[in-house]
């Protein structure tokens, strides 16, 4: 019992610093975060770019309606 007890003490003399623990989650955390808002990022720069791609198609389709429309005016 006492060499427990000893044992206990010694240890209490030189704990393990608690401060490391939470600064490393919290440091965990950060990146977790930073990672999160950059793959959130990432899919709005996809679904910009595939709305932006058919966006880009719709136009040509209306312009190449318009020129058809107006090649047809001419001939008639």
């Amino acid at each position: 019992m006492v060499q427990k007890l000893g044992s206990y003490v010694e240890r209490s003399k030189n704990p393990t610093p608690q401060i490391g623990t939470p600064k490393s989650m919290e440091e965990i955390v950060i990146k977790v975060m930073q990672t999160n808002i950059t793959i959130k990022l990432f899919y709005t720069m996809v679904i910009v770019n595939l709305n932006m791609g058919n966006l880009t198609l719709e136009v040509n389709n209306l312009k190449n309606r318009l020129a058809t429309r107006e090649k047809e005016n001419v001939m008639l």
